[in-house]
């Protein structure tokens, strides 16, 4: 059974028909052998006042004459069309209403013109049904994990045991800074234990991975404190010890204070718990052996890969585990405690191979699940499908190129981008699980979301290919494979270089004859700054030089350019070469611009 809110105006139309005479919501069950569906009228009914009204995907819908089914005759019976026609058909099984009028009668009520007392009735009664009609939805609704939300879902969750997780460790972020810049990239990784300065310590660690870049002086990552409680709130400079040095960094420090920011647990995260424990809760299923294995801390259900082959392997469960990174004592105790869970969960009878390399806790049954290896001295159990723990993971080079909105970034806003776009490439990896494909157009959409990109160039590949074939998919030659981020660079394109040139024109030709020889050798001067601007904006990889620049300044019958110098500015650090005509390589990165051409005896464009 199912319940959906009726909507007001669908009881303003009931109520008024039945209080003007009318005959309101004749009901009838829309299954092929309850046809035909014929009125029950006495009199002749008023084909024009027919009104049918039922549910459609479970929502009430006011079907139409002569589209939804075929207008009244004179058997009074409701005749649907077909729904090849584009016709909408009610839900099969559900009920539909009719509301008519019929020739003759003397009702005592008549008039129905808005703001008569009747329509007022009408209208007054009828908010009310729709307001206790939503009610009743809603208490419905909140009687199933799908539907349920907020407090109800919390119950609802409470039967199977489960609690909303609610924010107990309080939050901040932490500077890591040193006192030159970067000499290279220093990489601080999430997990990294941090303690206040201050007795008696509070415990906290970085959430997220974070890279210093080299040539800068800091790098800001979350915190979160790793006991819950009110003691990880601290003030602002109190977390200023790192736990295990980190080369090249100087010092941290927490510029805020850290404090009780974290959001709970979202119903959509609830509901997955809910489901998943209520398979768990039967056990002796692979949906049970999925959620027994998912209560071990950071493991998710994309790391658990399990196969069945009825035919070929009967009576055995193939299950590949990508444990999440921690040190060696915690890994140890993991995988201890995925065996237990494994033992306690399977169906009696049934094996369990698995890629845990940990022994089976002691106990009467012998049969059940352990670690495929490769004895010598015995036979070597059907392992297809089974990883080996050396080859659950698919190492991942990925190289992004941002292109900017502006080529006149800050520093600030420079980092601040490459910090956004590494999360983000980051992000993007962690989230892929165990066989799962990386999706190209994907990232590329989820770096195009960043503020200030107006255009990517991503090369996404496995370590031991090349970045000419990283522009697709990348699917995991071994379905037990979870790709892995090994290499991952981010490089802001578009560093705006600008030239000034100077150079000595020699007038041939007709510009000879010209009586104002300032004129043709202004027009020279336009356009070979004319063509040197476009030619600067095709440069790759190549390096600049003077001959580069002057072999683009060729076939001219007014001109020839006998001398050019150039002097570089970089525009994004400030920075200009006094040296002329330096030789400068290009890495594809920059951007060139012609900031003006003069003349070398002073004239200029």
């Amino acid at each position: 059974m199912t319940y959906a809110a009726e909507p007001y105006a669908q009881f303003v139309d009931d109520l008024l028909t039945s209080l003007t005479g009318g005959q309101v919501r004749e009901q009838f069950r829309f299954l092929p052998e309850e046809a035909p569906f014929r009125l029950a009228a006495p009199d002749p009914v008023l084909p024009a006042t027919v009104r049918v009204f039922g549910l459609v995907d479970s929502q009430y819908t006011r079907f139409r004459a002569g589209t939804d089914y075929a207008k009244l005759g004179a058997d009074k019976t409701i005749n649907w069309l077909a729904a090849e026609s584009g016709a909408v058909l009610p839900d099969t099984g559900s009920v539909f209403f009719v509301n008519y009028e019929q020739q003759g009668g003397n009702p005592q009520l008549t008039d129905r013109n808005p703001g008569s007392v009747t329509r007022l009735l009408a209208e007054s009664f009828a908010r009310e049904y729709a307001v206790l009609s939503r009610q009743l939805e809603a208490v419905y609704q909140s009687a199933f994990i799908d539907t349920a939300s907020g407090r109800d879902l919390e119950q609802l969750a409470a039967l199977v045991g489960i609690e909303r997780r609610r924010r107990l460790s309080a939050t901040g972020s932490a500077l890591f800074s040193r006192s030159s810049p970067a000499p290279a990239d220093i990489f601080i990784p999430a997990g990294t234990k941090l303690s206040t300065g201050e007795p008696p310590p509070v415990g906290f660690e970085t959430s997220e991975d974070r890279t210093l870049q080299r040539g800068n002086l800091s790098v800001e990552a979350p915190i979160a404190a790793r006991l819950p409680g009110a003691a990880g709130v601290v003030a602002a400079g109190a977390v200023r010890v790192i736990d295990r040095p980190i080369l090249g960094i100087d010092s941290v420090a927490n510029p805020q204070a850290t404090q009780f920011s974290s959001a709970d647990e979202s119903d959509e995260l609830l509901r997955a718990r809910c489901r998943r424990a209520l398979e768990t809760s039967g056990q002796a299923t692979t949906g049970a052996l999925l959620g027994a294995l998912t209560t071990l801390p950071g493991l998710r259900e994309k790391d658990i890969r399990i196969a069945e082959d009825y035919l070929a392997h009967p009576g055995v469960v193939k299950l590949s585990v990508a444990l999440p990174a921690m040190s060696d004592a915690e890994l140890q105790s993991a995988k201890e405690q995925a065996i237990a869970l494994i033992e306690a969960t399977r169906p009696l009878g049934v094996r369990v191979e698995h890629n845990i390399d940990a022994a089976r806790p002691l106990g009467l049954a012998t049969p059940g699940g352990g670690a495929v290896a490769s004895d010598p001295a015995g036979p070597v159990p059907a392992n297809v499908g089974i990883a080996d723990p050396s080859t659950l993971l698919l190492p991942v080079n990925i190289d992004v190129v941002i292109t900017p909105v502006t080529l006149s970034l800050s520093a600030d806003q420079r980092n601040k981008l490459l910090q956004q776009a590494n999360a983000a490439v980051e992000a993007f990896v962690k989230e892929a699980g165990i066989g799962e494909t990386l999706v190209y157009n994907r990232l590329v959409a989820q770096l195009m979301a960043l503020d200030a990109v107006l255009d990517v160039a991503v090369a996404m590949y496995p370590e031991d290919k090349t970045a000419l074939e990283g522009r697709k998919n990348l699917i995991p030659d071994n379905p037990n494979g979870r790709p892995v981020l090994t290499r991952l660079d981010v490089a802001i394109g578009g560093s705006l270089i600008l030239l000034d040139v100077a150079v000595n024109v020699a007038l041939q030709g007709a510009a000879l004859a010209a009586p104002d020889p300032s004129a043709p050798r202004a027009a020279a001067l336009a356009d070979i700054a004319e063509k040197l601007k476009n030619f600067v904006a095709t440069l790759g990889t190549q390096t600049l030089t003077v001959a580069l620049l002057k072999g683009q300044l060729t076939g001219s019958d007014t001109y020839s350019v006998t001398d050019l110098h150039y002097k570089v500015e970089y525009m994004e650090a400030g920075v200009r070469v006094h040296q002329q005509d330096v030789e400068l390589p290009l890495s594809g990165l920059e951007r060139l611009w012609v900031r003006g051409a003069s003349l070398l005896n002073g004239a200029g464009t």
